[in-house]
Formats: structure tokens, C-alpha cells, sequence
């Protein structure tokens, strides 16, 4: 047996990950809908660095809606079995980009709550790591 297939044994992984995937879900769906059209994500003023971050990501108009959708897309389709491993990857670059963000904006506890959601989106992807290596190892002629 694999060591991957020993760790998904482990009660607590298994917790850790059903915690994760549900966790990653909800709030991608909640921030997704924060990002839908006429709908303010932050009521913090331009003056504050986070507020004019927001509010200028707010006024790209349909990428800003265009990020919103494709965040409820993923959330939704993250609980569905046969979705979880292209949901997981898709979910990696915003997981990442909203990681930085937290950074380079300095948002106190942010990053702990973005380095938290990124750790959990790792865990999601190694959990089904055996359905990615399909990509990366040249087929048999």
C-alpha cells in the first residue's frame, strides 16, 4: 500500500479533508456573491489600502463579476465527487492570488485565514494527487 493510501486511513486526515472541501466550498460561494453585480464586497473608505484595492476591483465591472461567478462555480462544484479533482486545481490560483493579496495589502489576521485556506486546497490536491499524474507522465506508445 501507497504511503498516500495510508494517510487517507488516518481518521483525522479524513476529517481535515472533508473539513477543507466543505470549508473551501462555502467560502468560495459566499465570497463569490460579494463579487455579483451591484454588490459591494467591502464598506471599508478608498483612504484605507484595502478599500481602494477593493473598490478598484469593484469598478473592472466584469472581471470583478466575471471572478465572483467562477468563485460560486468552483465552491458549488468542489462537492460533487466527480468534480473535486479539476474543482481543486481551479481553486489553486485564487486560493493563491487571495493569499498574496492578504500579504501585500497587510490585512491583520488575513493571511493566517489565507495561508489556512491554502493549506487546505494542498491537502485537497494531494489527496487525489493519483488523478493528476496522468498529466505528467508520458503515455506508452
Amino acid at each position: 500500500m501507497k504511503k498516500i493510501d495510508k494517510l487517507k486511513k488516518n481518521k483525522i486526515l479524513v476529517f481535515l479533508y472533508w473539513c477543507s472541501r466543505i470549508g473551501m466550498g462555502l467560502t468560495f460561494i459566499i465570497s463569490g456573491t460579494r463579487k455579483l453585480p451591484k454588490v459591494k464586497f467591502t464598506t471599508l473608505p478608498i483612504d484605507n489600502p484595502v478599500g481602494f484595492y477593493f473598490e478598484a476591483m469593484y469598478a473592472t465591472g466584469f472581471y470583478w463579476n466575471f471572478i465572483g461567478y467562477f468563485q460560486i462555480l468552483i465552491g458549488i462544484l468542489i462537492f460533487f465527487n466527480q468534480f473535486v479533482v479539476i474543482s481543486s486545481l481551479l481553486m489553486m490560483p485564487v486560493v493563491i492570488n487571495i493569499f498574496l493579496v492578504s500579504i501585500a495589502l497587510n490585512m491583520s489576521g488575513t493571511p493566517i485565514i489565507t495561508s489556512a485556506m491554502l493549506l487546505g486546497n494542498l491537502l485537497i490536491v494531494d489527496w487525489h494527487i493519483k488523478n493528476y499524474k496522468t498529466l505528467f507522465i508520458k503515455p506508452i506508445s
